[in-house]
């Protein structure tokens, strides 16, 4: 069987670098070059997309979706067919912890769909203040997901968001 995940988040919350983390394959990516300012020189414009192998029987598409909203064709797409979610977001971004609702919303997130939280950028700054905001949010919106503060740089913190999915998944 095979499982779609969708990475979402912000513009730069670190959607490619985790699925790189995660993914068994070399992952295909489509970033460019921006043209306006956004914080990073590229950005995705279509779809990341990893793949992970969980037994001979469970394979886990993961597709990272382009963080701006202009780019939503593509975010239509991942939608159709969704097996569980995971938002990044940026500390100390109230941009990109405005979002949550935005994607809750749009991605059709509810307690029926795995989903996980993960908070970035808090080696740079601390994640408490955004933890606070999050989990506001969550009551907000009526949802209970785990939320953590992540680095999408290290495996230790992919395994975390990758075994918490399943765990979701399999406690329903």
């Amino acid at each position: 069987m095979h499982k779609k995940i969708a990475f979402i988040g912000s513009v730069g919350s670190g959607k490619t670098t985790l699925i790189e983390n995660l993914s068994s394959i070399e992952t295909l990516k489509t970033d460019v070059k921006t043209s306006v300012e956004i914080g990073k020189e590229s950005t995705t414009v279509g779809i990341d997309y990893g793949h992970v192998v969980i037994d001979s029987e469970t394979t886990l598409g993961l597709y990272g979706v382009p963080g701006q909203r202009k780019f939503s064709l593509v975010w239509d797409f991942v939608k159709k067919g969704l097996w569980a979610v995971v938002i990044l977001v940026k500390n100390n971004d109230l941009a990109s912890i405005d979002e949550i609702d935005y994607l809750v919303n749009y991605f059709e997130i509810n307690q029926g769909v795995p989903c996980v939280i993960g908070i970035t950028h808090s080696d740079l700054t601390d994640g408490g203040q955004t933890l606070t905001q999050v989990r506001n949010k969550l009551i907000d919106l009526k949802l209970k997901v785990p939320v953590y503060t992540i680095d999408c740089r290290l495996s230790a913190s992919a395994r975390l968001i990758m075994e918490t999915i399943i765990a979701i998944d399999e406690s329903v």
